[in-house]
């Protein structure tokens, strides 16, 4: 049987942008994790078959991804027990929840419903 996972927001809270870990200084504090951001460039908007002139700044993306583990480490330090897993997105599918969204508003649904 399978466990059903409910999305978490990534968001730091106030402390944990005050405690970030930065690659290099910024004078703002990050919303999320530094490393949590993926880039898509042409090249990848061409193998998704989607026109990336239609991508808008605030706009989100639904995305389904299968990611390799690519490190694993564990560490008992001075902190306590850390763990910390890298992941390289392999597989990508991406729909827009804005279309979406304006779709269920107008009436129209692809599900037959």
């Amino acid at each position: 049987m399978y466990k059903i996972h409910m999305m978490k927001s990534m968001e730091l809270d106030d402390e944990e942008k005050l405690d970030a870990h930065m690659p290099i200084p910024m004078s703002d504090k990050p919303e999320y994790p530094y490393g949590l951001k993926i880039c898509l460039t042409n090249a990848e908007f061409k193998k998704l078959d989607l026109d990336s002139n239609c991508a808008e700044v605030g706009g989100i993306l639904h995305l389904h991804a299968l990611a390799r583990i690519t490190s694993v480490t564990h560490n008992d330090g001075p902190n306590g027990y850390d763990c910390r897993v890298e992941a390289q997105i392999e597989d990508l599918a991406i729909e827009s929840e804005d279309q979406e969204n304006a779709e269920e508003e107008n009436g129209e649904s692809d599900d037959g419903y």
